[in-house]
């Protein structure tokens, strides 16, 4: 009939495309390996007495050892040493962190822009987003320590606080938000690929997780997104 002269011709056929299917699984399971964690901070209440101070999360930061911090701060500023106009938390926790060990950090902001910036400067809108930030540092005074802040319950608090305060902005400031979070999430990323296969700490403001969450779970071929904790 053939067959096993067919057979003979092409032995390899279902093995070549079983070691294909192999070998793609295997490219996959590389990219896994990527662990990821988001670690929430909460900007000028690090310099006040809570639990979650700069010490606090410098402590943190070095305990946990990440092979890469990225960290809210644009590259010019770190490149060029303009770490006075860094935030607080980047400037006083994260980047001694970094000269003091083998942490590698990647700025990861496309811009110096923080939460507060987008808010109104005037009239009710203003008035609003105000409240709404007195709302957020009351909880996070409470949450005060950081997983705490890192939970889901606080989480899902200050996710709810953020999305009535952008209420409070115009829509070009809603979009402009938008965008940054997202140049953000494509540093991110962009940073993985470059360096893939390794632990990675995004540290940013609170407001930021609930936006840089879904975006990066687009990834999840190439992230493994864990709790801070986990890492």
């Amino acid at each position: 009939m053939g067959t096993n002269d067919e057979r003979k011709k092409y032995p390899d056929i279902t093995s070549a495309q079983n070691e294909g299917a192999d070998e793609r699984a295997c490219s996959v399971n590389a990219k896994r390996r990527t662990r990821l964690a988001l670690l929430s901070t909460i900007s000028d209440l690090h310099n006040e007495p809570v639990g979650y101070d700069l010490a606090s999360l410098a402590a943190l930061v070095a305990e946990l050892a990440p092979d890469l911090l990225c960290a809210e701060i644009t590259r010019e500023m770190w490149e060029g040493g303009g770490l006075s106009q860094a935030a607080v938390e980047v400037r006083e926790a994260l980047a001694p962190v970094v000269a003091a060990t083998d942490v590698v950090l990647v700025p990861v902001a496309p811009n110096g822009n923080r939460f507060a910036d987008f808010a109104p400067e005037e009239g009710w809108r203003q008035g609003m987003a105000h409240t709404f930030e007195r709302m957020l540092q009351w909880g996070q005074r409470k949450a005060d320590r950081p997983k705490a802040i890192n939970e889901p319950l606080f989480e899902l608090f200050c996710h709810s606080l953020c999305v009535m305060t952008e209420w409070s902005w115009t829509a070009e400031m809603r979009a402009a938000w938008e965008e940054q979070n997202k140049l953000i999430a494509d540093n991110i990323i962009e940073a993985v690929r470059r360096d893939n296969g390794r632990r990675v700490l995004v540290a940013v403001q609170c407001q930021r997780i609930h936006k840089l969450e879904p975006l990066l779970k687009q990834y999840e071929d190439e992230l493994e997104i864990v709790n801070y904790w986990e890492l």
